[in-house]
């Protein structure tokens, strides 16, 4: 089966399909761009990640920046102080409806909610 379609006609569609691949490279080029930034964005968030046991009697693993052969027993003294934020009232809100759902339907807690309010907030 043969199509004839007028030259002008398929100028313009040859001249459409050129466009859309200079289009096509060019998001290509930008897609690898922002995955190589994505990467170096997840790399630098894993060194920065603290990883805490869930069992309060087990010791915390070492992080990335202390496996060089030093000393875990005490606080890194390179480690910025704990900085002691209050809870936004509205997220503390948040929060305390979030317990009043989970302690309806799982149980109550073993110690009231207001206390583990007050332990996570630091108050």
């Amino acid at each position: 089966m043969i199509i004839n379609l007028p030259y002008d006609n398929v100028e313009t569609m040859k001249a459409h399909h050129i466009q859309m691949k200079s289009w096509n490279e060019e998001m290509a080029k930008q897609h690898s761009e922002a995955a190589v930034w994505h990467e170096q964005r997840a790399e630098e968030l894993e060194k920065a990640m603290i990883r805490v046991p869930l069992d309060p009697e087990q010791k915390p693993a070492p992080s990335a920046g202390s496996a060089h052969g030093s000393s875990t027993d005490g606080p890194d003294p390179a480690a910025p102080a704990p900085v002691n934020v209050p809870l936004d009232p509205v997220k503390k809100a948040d929060l305390v409806s979030i317990l009043e759902d989970h302690a309806a339907e799982y149980g109550d807690f073993s110690k009231s909610i207001e206390e583990i309010v007050q332990l996570i907030a630091g108050e």
